[in-house]
Order: structure tokens, then sequence, then C-alpha cells
């Protein structure tokens, strides 16, 4: 999926009361379905289906002064987060969608909402000429949810990083405004057995882990024999509104409060929609869509109660990695 793509799609209730009229009659729509569908991940409608988080930013953006400004949405997908915009009171909404089919859907849903006159949805990614040429002046608010459950992996710093330099306002209001990545040793040999193997059938085929993955990727926590065994600890805060949102490094000294295997990190994010109002797919926490994410170790590490264990953290614009640096080591 692209970086700069938000996820929503949208719900088959609305499809059918406007069918008649909308493009899904058209004879071209039903022979492209297929490849339409495939270019849409199913995570769209749980994530739709998220009434928490459709709470959270319908509330937030209805607090953030929208009336009567000119509102950036990056990231169209269905649409939603620019008619909860319009409806909330902005003389415009120019809305980006880099996947042509659910840009087209968007416009139609949009359509139907009756909503059409003050929203503009454009067929590019936010970087693009065509954004910068349908807002006309620099937007005076950003909506945006471009995050997956480690919140970089869709490009969520370096659109930003754009946007405020080429399409907003000095003084623009953002939802979110911040954002901050908390995380905690685990130890799962069956979450590390998703991306690592040693033997099969007593054969080894070790050498298959070259195409394990090396960046965090979903889980959800509750469904896997686990052990934390570390406290939470904040890995990066950002102010989305400020801060330069470049790569950084950094190391990070974690006390270990139950001896174990550490075969790496469970991590999530925490979103600040302003004046008080906050996500977080925390597994702790009420339950979102979006899952937790993993990121693995390359080999496990036996740790003690009581001591520390020295991690060097790096973000760039779409990951981040945990790399201990102790030379104790344990194999699986």
């Amino acid at each position: 999926m692209s970086a700069f793509v938000a996820k929503k799609h949208v719900k088959s209730p609305p499809q059918r009361a406007f069918a008649r009229t909308s493009l899904f009659e058209h004879d071209t729509w039903r022979v492209l379905s297929r490849e339409y569908r495939r270019s849409v991940p199913r995570w769209h409608f749980a994530m739709l289906n998220d009434e928490g988080r459709n709470r959270a930013f319908a509330e937030a953006i209805s607090q953030a002064g929208v009336k009567d400004g000119l509102v950036l949405d990056i990231g169209s997908g269905s649409g939603l987060l620019a008619m909860m915009a319009a409806r909330a009171g902005a003389r415009r909404v120019v809305s980006c969608e880099a996947v042509e089919p659910i840009a087209r859907v968007a416009r139609e849903i949009i359509a139907h909402n009756g909503l059409a006159d003050r929203i503009t949805v454009v067929n590019a990614l936010s970087t693009s000429p065509l954004v910068a040429a349908a807002l006309d002046r620099p937007a005076t608010h950003l909506v945006t949810e471009i995050v997956d459950c480690g919140l970089l992996g869709e490009g969520l710093l370096p659109t930003l990083r754009h946007a405020r330099e080429h399409l907003l306002a000095s003084d623009a209001t953002f939802v979110p405004c911040a954002a901050r990545i908390f995380y905690q040793l685990v130890e799962s040999s069956a979450i590390y057995r998703n991306n690592f193997v040693s033997t099969a059938a007593d054969l080894d085929v070790g050498l298959f882990n070259m195409f394990s993955t090396r960046d965090h990727f979903p889980v959800r926590l509750e469904t896997w024999p686990h052990r934390l065994l570390s406290p939470p600890r904040l890995a990066r805060a950002f102010d989305l509104t400020v801060d330069p949102l470049l790569p950084t490094i950094n190391e990070d000294q974690v006390e270990i409060a139950s001896g174990g295997t550490a075969h790496g990190v469970i991590l999530w994010f925490e979103l600040d929609l302003g004046r008080g109002i906050t996500m977080s797919n925390a597994a702790s926490g009420e339950g979102t869509h979006w899952m937790q994410a993993a990121y693995l170790f390359d080999r496990p590490i036996a740790v003690r109660g009581g001591d520390t264990l020295q991690l060097r953290i790096v973000h760039d614009d779409f990951s981040i990695t945990f790399s201990p640096t102790s030379e104790e080591r344990s194999h699986e």
C-alpha cells in the first residue's frame, strides 16, 4: 500500500443505497470490480467499523475550529474524515487519495451524503502539484490518519514534513497534533517463529531467514503465548506541528522486571488528537481495529530480573528498529 494512503473504504449498505445512480451500475465497473477490490486491503472495513476511532476523530475535528476554514485531508479513503470536517462547518475541504478506485468511490460517497459542493477529492499523493493547485492557498487545518500499527509505516513523517512546508498555513491546526511510540520487551517463541526458522522435518532451512521481516509487523498480542519482561517505555515522541520529524538514533536503558528470553519488543502508538482526545492501540487498552506491532531481534537474548539491557533505537521515515548492544545472546 502507498505510504500516503489512509485506511478507509466504503461499507456495503451505502453501496446499495445509491447503486442505481452510481458507477456501480456500469458494466465497466462490474468488469473491473474484482481488480478494484484487490487494490483495497480488507482492514479498511474493520477500521470504518471502529466506532471508538470514529467518535474520537469526529469529536477532535469538531473541536479543532474548522468552521469556515480550508481543510486538507491527506488520505481520503472513504472520505470519512473529509465529511466530518465539512459537517463541522469547514468552508472547503481538499482531500487527496492516491489509489484511483478508492478516490472514485470516495467522490460517490461524498456526493451521496450531499457534501460534494464543499469537498474536492484529488486522485494524487499529497506531494503532487495537483493537491497544491486544488487548495489555491495554504490550508488552515490538516486532518489525517495515515498510521499503521507501529505509527510510521504509512509515511506519516515525510508526509507531514512536506505538508507543513508546501501546503499548510504556519498556524494551521493539526488532527492529530502529536504522537508517541511505546514498547516493552517480550518473550514469545510463538511470535518469533512467525518470522524466523531453523529446522523443518529435521532439515536445516535457516537460510530462508533472508526473507524474514526486518521491520515491525502486526500481531494481536493476546492471541499468542507471551510474557512481558519490562515495564512500558517511551521510544519516541513527536510534536507533529513543529518537530523536524527527521530520522533519529538514540540509546535506552531498559530495566528487566522478569528474567527470561527476550525475543524482541512489542510496540504501540498513542495519537494526540488535541484538546485531551487521545487514541491508542496498546494491548492493555480498549480494543481497536489496529493490532499491536512486533519487532524481533535477529537472535533471542537471555535477560535476568533486576539487570538492564541497552537498546539502540533508530527510526527513519517508515520504520523504527530496536537493536540490543549487549553481547549476551541465547539461541533457539
